[in-house]
C-alpha cells in the first residue's frame, strides 16, 4: 500500500515546527530508511503514518485514506489495521502478563478471524525466531533484544500492509539484526510490505533498504537511492550522518590503491567482492 505525503508540515502545541513541507511517496515492496540525528524529525514523520498525531498543513494519503490536521476520512481502526508500529521505546508497550496474550489481545482488536488466531500466535513468534516457550513468558522479563522481537510478532500478526520500525536495532544481537535483515527483505518481496525505518544506524539500514531520506530540522535534505544519497557527502556532513562502515572502506580501498569495488550491502558480498578483484589480478 502507498504512504504519500503531500506539503506535510507539523507543529508542537508550543508552535515548533517540527517536519516543514514533506513531499514524499513509499512505495508498496520497497524498504525505506529515515535517517538523521536526534531531533530531525524521524519519529514524528512515523507517528503521523500511525495516526498518533494529525499534520497541522497538508495531507497524507494511504489508500482510500486520507489523514488532515481535522483528523481521518473514514473509521479509525480500519485505518489502523493496516498499520504496524514498534516504536522505539518499548516502555508502555506491553499490557498484558504474558506474550501470550498480548498477541491473542492484538488479533482479537483487529478482528482476526476468531478460528485462526491461536495458529496465528504461534506464526508470528515463529516468523521472528521465538519458540513457543515464549507464549507463557512476562515481556516485561525478557532481555531488550526479546522485548523488541515480541513488539514485532504483535505488529506483524494481523498482516498491515505497512509495517513502521522506530530504531529497530536497538538492543538486538548480530544474530538477532541479522534475522531481522532477512524477515524485512521476505516481506518486501514476498508479501509487498511498505516498510518504513527511522534509525541513526546506517551499517544496518544500508544492508536492508532501497531508499534513503535524509532529515535535518524537519526537513528533507536529499533522497533517493542509497548510492545518490551517500553521493552526497557535503550535505550528509551537514547532517551529521557518517557512512556506512562497508561504504567507508570500499571509498578507501578506491583512494588508497585505486582498486573499485562494486557495491555491497554486507559483509559477505564485500568478501566475494574483494576476493573476485584479487583472482582478476592474478
Amino acid at each position: 500500500m502507498e504512504v504519500i505525503f503531500e506539503h506535510v508540515n507539523y507543529q508542537t502545541k508550543a508552535g515548533k515546527e517540527v517536519l516543514k513541507n514533506i513531499d514524499y511517496s513509499f512505495l508498496p515492496g520497497k524498504i525505506v530508511g529515515i535517517v538523521g540525528k536526534s531531533g530531525s524529525g524521524k519519529t514524528t514523520l512515523l507517528n503521523l503514518i500511525a495516526l498518533e498525531i494529525l499534520p497541522k498543513k497538508g495531507k497524507i494519503c494511504l489508500g482510500d485514506y486520507t489523514i488532515t490536521r481535522v483528523g481521518m476520512s473514514k473509521k479509525v481502526q480500519d485505518y489502523q489495521s493496516n498499520i504496524g508500529y514498534v516504536h522505539s521505546s518499548l516502555a508502555n508497550e506491553f499490557a498484558y502478563e504474558t506474550v501470550m496474550k498480548e498477541l491473542f489481545y492484538t488479533l482479537e482488536k483487529y478482528n482476526y478471524n476468531a478460528s485462526k488466531r491461536e495458529r496465528q500466535v504461534l506464526k508470528s513468534l515463529q516468523i521472528v525466531g521465538l519458540n513457543e516457550e515464549y507464549l507463557y513468558r512476562d515481556p516485561y522479563t525478557l532481555s531488550s533484544g526479546e522485548k523488541r522481537l515480541v513488539a514485532l510478532a504483535k505488529n506483524i500478526s494481523y498482516n498491515p500492509k505497512v509495517l513502521l520500525l522506530d530504531n529497530p536495532s536497538v538492543g538486538l544481537s548480530s544474530d538477532d539484526k541479522k534475522k531481522l535483515i532477512s524477515l524485512l527483505a521476505t516481506m518486501k518481496t514476498r508479501y509487498k510490505k511498505t516498510i518504513i525505518i527511522a534509525t541513526q544506524d546506517m551499517d544496518f539500514i544500508h544492508q536492508i533498504a532501497d531508499e534513503l531520506i535524509v532529515l535535518e530540522n524537519g526537513k528533507i535534505l536529499v533522497s533517493g537511492s542509497k548510492k545518490d544519497v551517500y553521493d552526497k557527502k557535503e550535505i550528509l556532513e551537514q547532517a551529521n550522518i557518517s557512512l556506512p562502515k562497508i561504504v567507508t572502506f570500499s571509498n578507501y580501498v578506491w583512494k588508497q590503491k585505486k582498486i573499485h569495488l562494486n557495491y555491497c550491502n554486507t559483509i559477505n558480498d564485500l568478501v566475494k567482492e574483494i576476493l573476485r578483484k584479487m583472482e582478476s589480478r592474478d
